[in-house]
């Protein structure tokens, strides 16, 4: 699911405060904001930074929604920064009140990324039997190879650089690839452009006996502009 990371909280007191003597309150429970399930499902990430007061007794209340890059990543983070607990801010040894600036990040892992932008599971946890493809008469063929130019990374269009990957993925009964993964690359930064290449391609289905099998090969790809 989501990845929430939170990044440095800011504080702030009364004006008249002696910072000498006034200690920020510190958050000692912390509760992740969850992603909303419609922005998940599209693979939409985005920020909110939520103020809260801290009362004396280390409770966050009166949430506020300062700004969210979505109004449901405003509405998710209000609701988990309420229940946070701090050690209450003091002042010359004496709890006082503060309010605290809580930002949040709302990240998706790549795999979900992966089966968002290609409309089907990629990486799926698999039970059935593998079979090597050290093991079949012939190397599975391929129904379909994309032009693997069109996952050229951007940052690197005009660089001249290219990269040689070999890859570990399964093939399944219904000959899509699942499950790819990265044995060796010439050029970092051409990790998920071959991710993206190799789980676009098509394989015929492999069939032993009569029945079609998952299957595990290694396949060598090379990524040029």
């Amino acid at each position: 699911m989501a990845a929430i990371l939170f990044a440095n909280t800011v504080y702030h007191y009364a004006a008249d405060a002696d910072a000498e003597e006034t200690l920020p309150p510190v958050a000692i429970y912390k509760v992740s904001p969850k992603h909303p399930e419609e922005l998940y499902n599209q693979a939409i990430e985005g920020s909110a930074v939520v103020s809260v007061t801290v009362d004396i007794f280390g409770s966050a209340i009166d949430p506020q929604v300062d700004e969210a890059t979505h109004e449901a990543f405003g509405t998710s983070a209000m609701q988990a920064a309420t229940e946070w607990i701090f050690e209450p801010a003091t002042q010359k040894g004496v709890p006082v009140e503060s309010v605290a600036k809580l930002p949040f990040v709302f990240e998706i892992t790549f795999e979900h990324k992966m089966n968002v932008e290609m409309g089907r599971e990629v990486f799926v946890q698999l039970n059935d039997p593998i079979v090597p493809s050290s093991e079949l008469d012939k190397d599975p063929l391929p129904s379909y190879v994309p032009p693997f130019s069109k996952f050229y990374p951007e940052e690197f269009r005009s660089s001249g650089k290219s990269a040689a990957i070999n890859l570990e993925f399964v093939i399944s009964p219904t000959g899509d690839v699942h499950n790819p993964r990265i044995l060796s690359i010439s050029t970092e930064g051409f990790e998920n452009a071959a991710l993206r290449a190799i789980s676009s391609m098509k394989y015929r289905p492999i069939e032993i006996d009569g029945q079609a099998v998952y299957v595990s090969m290694i396949r060598p790809i090379q990524i040029t502009e």
